[in-house]
């Protein structure tokens, strides 16, 4: 892979997991083809960001010439893959656009694993942050304005949770759900009700902006739904991503 081909990897990978800051780095600094496609599913960085519903990357690509129109090799736009109402106004699409999934439980980070690429791209500093790594963190989260939380579906084989991002600026009970929802690819009909751990139910606005950063959540599902069996052992090499 040659280092424009490995930039433009670079470039969905950030938008991706929702780096901003190495996306303007690539963009700004490296000049890499915003436009750029996967060759083996047709996606670019905009899809990427729409699909994970990066409302922050979405308009920042747009900005700088990300063209909202080329198709994935499954002939899908970028407007279509979101399923926030903001995100799909900036692409110019409509809520009837959103691509729905009819299984129950397929959790978002195993359907669609981070990137082969584990360190993201950052420019250099001189601070002193460089010598704190969780100095630098809080930095980072301050400047993104986002609440990082942490959840997973109760009583389910899969204990681990998975982090997720929540805009600081409209947190809501809503905005949490939705999030949960697709990040765990869980249908809102199917949440009996959100657990704040040890033992405290999430009820109201009020609730979620107490919450705090990688506060952990469980999604209680009804009693009637339980979740799927994970499936691993699938390459990114073997995946068609969506």
């Amino acid at each position: 892979m040659d280092n424009s081909t490995d930039s433009e990897e670079q470039l969905r990978e950030a938008a991706c997991i929702g780096d901003l800051e190495s996306v303007k780095a690539l963009i700004e600094s490296s000049g890499v083809d915003i436009n750029s496609q996967n060759k083996v599913n047709g996606w670019t960085s905009l899809h990427w960001a729409a699909k994970r519903n990066h409302s922050g990357i979405v308009s920042y690509l747009l900005l700088h010439g990300a063209d909202k129109y080329i198709k994935t090799n499954n002939g899908e736009i970028a407007s279509q893959l979101s399923t926030f109402s903001d995100i799909k106004n900036m692409l110019g699409g409509t809520n009837a656009e959103v691509v729905q999934k009819d299984l129950p439980i397929t959790p978002n980070y195993l359907a669609n694993p981070p990137f082969p690429y584990t360190q993201p791209v950052v420019q250099k500093s001189t601070d002193s942050s460089r010598e704190n790594p969780g100095r630098l963190q809080e930095q980072n989260c301050a400047s993104n304005n986002e609440l990082v939380i942490k959840v997973r579906v109760a009583n389910s084989e899969e204990r681990d949770f998975i982090e997720v991002e929540l805009d600081k600026h409209c947190l809501s009970f809503d905005r949490l759900l939705a999030v949960c929802c697709q990040e765990l690819g869980v249908q809102k009909g199917l949440v009996f009700k959100i657990r704040k751990l040890p033992n405290t139910i999430v009820r109201k606005d009020k609730d979620v902006g107490r919450l705090t950063d990688f506060q952990e959540l469980e999604i209680v599902l009804k009693n009637n739904s339980e979740p799927r069996p994970m499936q691993y052992g699938v390459s990114m090499s073997q995946r068609i991503l969506y």
